[in-house]
Order: C-alpha cells, then structure tokens, then sequence
C-alpha cells in the first residue's frame, strides 16, 4: 500500500512521541495514508531525560530516528517539520515550510514545563521536557564543578555548589538521586581539592510529601532513602 494513494484517507498525525507513534503503527495496516509530523527527527523516550540532565546517559540512548522506526510500515510517511497552525474547518495543517490537507487529524504533541505560576523559577531554572534542556542542565552542572575547583571564596563557592531540585515528584525524586550519585560516586574522585561537604542538593516540594500519588509507606521510604543520600527535603 503506498502513502500516495490519493483515494485513500489521509491521517495527519502531530507529534513523533509514544502518543503519535502508538497511533501510526495502530493505523498502518488500515486502508489510510498517514503523515507523521515532527519538529525533530527522534523518538525521544522522556522518562530517561533525568539521566542524560546527570550525565548517567548519553544523548544516543534515549533518542531514536523516527525514520527507521517507520521505514516497515508502508502507508506511513515521516514529515520534519513545525506546525504553525490549524485551519479545521479547511482541514489543513500549516507547517513552517508548506501545507496538508487531511481527511483524519490527530494532535499528539506533547507537554511542556508547568511552573505552575512561579516566575522565578521559570526565569531562572531550567525546564526538562527535551533533549536540549537535559544537555543543558548537564553542561550547567559540570560547569559549575569546573568554576568551584578555582574558587577562592567560600561563600561563592558554595553557592556554585548547591543545587535545587523543585518538585517533589517521580522526576523530581529521580533527578535528585541521580545527582547525589553523580557527585558523590563520579565528581568526588574527579575534584579531589574541593570539599563535597561543602556541596547541597536541595529538593523542594510544595506539599508535605514527596510522591503525593504515591502509598505513605512509599512516601516516606523515599524521603528516607534521598536523606541518606544527602539530599535535603
């Protein structure tokens, strides 16, 4: 079956993620055509960004080229690009570089960063919902590792090595764990000169629990588990 098939119904699907690619595979031994659109050209697994923000995962390891994961299903056709626009009642998707009509569409998108109304946080924290945003948060770590070592003051120089983890979620909780392991098992032995009991990993939540979804036994294992680890809830 060919994608070009014009007689048949076109399915436009928006967003390459689980969502997008769980419904294009559905889809593919339908009679339909079906356009997956994308700005990037990866599968992203986003559960993992945490590893890649700690450098306990390299960037190849969480990201896989939509393309070949649809090379097998043939009435399906990868399209890099970044919608613009919905036009509905036309039943056109506008793209930074050109337009589809569609017969069928499906919007998978994806999330992003709630601050949850939190300026500051949003102005001087960094998001994790990308690639790009994990590479950064890593680069911003190692960095400030780089510039304590040369440090003379005190005071700066603990304040270069204390980090804030906000949220006090399954991300949240896994981003601080993997932290303490990447300082306290890996940078401790790559810094010798620095003083780790000047370092602090700070995790902060909102509510009075971690894992709010969680069983309360669940809860305060954790808690237990990331004090151990010298974090502080």
């Amino acid at each position: 079956m060919s994608n070009t098939t014009p007689n048949l119904p076109h399915v436009v699907i928006i967003g390459a993620g689980f969502g997008g690619l769980q419904a294009a595979h559905r889809l593919s031994a339908s009679p339909v055509r079906i356009t997956l659109i994308d700005r990037q050209n990866y599968q992203l697994f986003q559960p993992l960004l945490y590893q890649v923000a700690t450098a306990g995962l390299s960037v190849d390891d969480i990201a896989y080229p939509v393309r070949a994961m649809v090379k097998d299903w043939k009435n399906v056709r990868f399209h890099m690009a970044e919608v613009r626009s919905i036009d509905c009642a036309a039943k056109i998707v506008v793209t930074e570089a050109d337009t589809l009509s569609y017969d069928y569409l499906i919007v998978a998108a994806g999330g992003a960063t709630n601050f949850f109304g939190l300026a500051n946080v949003q102005k001087y924290g960094f998001g994790m919902k990308t690639l790009d945003e994990a590479v950064n948060i890593r680069n911003h770590l190692l960095k400030m590792f780089e510039l304590a070592s040369h440090e003379q003051n005190p005071e700066k120089r603990r304040a270069l090595l204390t980090f804030l983890v906000v949220g006090g979620g399954p991300t949240g909780v896994e981003s601080a764990g993997a932290l303490s392991e990447l300082m306290y098992h890996v940078l401790a032995r790559e810094y010798p000169d620095l003083n780790f009991k000047e370092a602090r990993i700070v995790l902060l939540e909102a509510s009075d629990r971690l894992l709010a979804s969680m069983p309360e036994a669940l809860q305060e294992a954790t808690r237990s588990t990331l004090v151990r680890k010298d974090v502080e809830v």
